[in-house]
């Protein structure tokens, strides 16, 4: 199955880091990036992916903005959203949760912490 990936961050250097531990899983056909929530909703309603990973605070749409209007993205799910912020308070993990987020990567983040999040929803084994 070809799979590809969204990566929405406005950090330039976390886009950069994010696209180089997707390249190195090796199954990505396509990285495709948003550098703000604007661009992340029009790319989430035209476009399948296997892996979203979205920061929360980001300009032009915030991503918890996203997330609470996600069923809106038929060709994408929750299950393949990870959530990829420094700044989790308690109130955004309730939100996201509450919408149906399961998982989360805090910054900063490791490739091993990378990989520990996001093979579990492209099954693929370590």
């Amino acid at each position: 199955m070809v799979k590809d990936v969204l990566i929405a961050d406005d950090d330039e250097s976390v886009l950069e880091v994010l696209e180089l531990y997707c390249t190195e899983l090796g199954v990505f056909r396509h990285i495709i990036r948003a550098n703000n929530g604007s661009e992340a909703a029009s790319k989430l309603e035209n476009q399948a992916f296997a892996l979203i990973l979205m920061d929360i605070n980001m300009p032009k749409r915030k991503g918890i903005d996203i997330i609470k209007e996600f069923s809106r993205y038929r060709l994408n799910s929750l299950h393949q959203l990870v959530v990829v912020s420094g700044e989790i308070d308690k109130k955004i993990i309730q939100a996201t949760t509450a919408a149906g987020v399961k998982n989360f990567l805090v910054k900063p983040f490791d490739e091993d912490k990378f990989r520990a999040r996001v093979l579990p929803i492209l099954k693929i084994s370590d």
